[in-house]
């Protein structure tokens, strides 16, 4: 049978295929992650993108450093947040640099998006990103379609599964776009996978393995 896949976490928890999401900015959690060997992914938080150049250089040197670290498997999460403080030029600039990142070291993004869905979209197609994840993502259907549509992929989070409308685009979502995450959680993996199982009317082992498959595609740029 197929792992649960955890595709975004902030603690890790032993009961999953989970990739750590780990801050950029962060020295001693990036040396740490290097270490480890597990999956995980690196970049600049939108509500970090105030801080000095000098911190964001030496955070983006850090990304690049790691591109042939073992388990190093996407650049974020990054992206726009518009409900922050942070300037939005602010978190622009970060969010573009680091998309640039991505798009030369041929990696995916882990995105970060809060009210900010037509900027983020407008941004990755610009710079010509084949494969970005809407961390727990929440929005309507017809929005999860536009992500599928550019051939994307929507992580729902038990954030995900607290908005009607995003229950229904979980319902209707394509099976080939669909990932699933803990975030910040302390709900069990095998929860959020009932919950959403329940939801696509499938059972828990089918959505293991679809997830799975879809995460195998993502890493592998198939």
């Amino acid at each position: 049978m197929a792992p649960y896949v955890d595709f975004h976490t902030h603690r890790r928890s032993g009961d999953a295929l989970e990739i750590l999401n780990v801050e950029a900015l962060d020295a001693g959690a990036v040396a740490r992650a290097c270490q480890q060997g597990q999956p995980f992914s690196l970049g600049v938080h939108p509500w970090r993108a105030d801080v000095s150049q000098t911190e964001l250089q030496e955070a983006f040197s850090r990304i690049e450093q790691c591109v042939n670290v073992d388990g190093f498997v996407a650049i974020g999460e990054c992206g726009l947040d518009w409900v922050s403080q942070v300037a939005r030029a602010a978190q622009m600039s970060v969010f573009e640099q680091q998309i640039e990142l991505a798009h030369r070291l041929a990696m995916p993004v882990v995105l970060h998006c809060v009210r900010a869905f037509e900027e983020v979209m407008q941004t990755l197609r610009v710079r010509k990103i084949r494969r970005a994840v809407f961390h727990s993502f929440v929005g309507s259907p017809q929005q999860a379609e536009r992500v599928v549509r550019e051939g994307y992929f929507c992580s729902f989070s038990p954030r995900s599964l607290m908005s009607s409308r995003t229950c229904e685009a979980i319902r209707q979502i394509a099976p080939s776009a669909l990932l699933i995450e803990r975030d910040e959680s302390a709900e069990s993996i095998a929860s959020i996978y009932e919950r959403i199982a329940e939801l696509r009317n499938c059972s828990v082992e089918e959505l293991r393995e679809l997830v799975f498959e879809n995460y195998k595609r993502l890493i592998d740029n198939e």
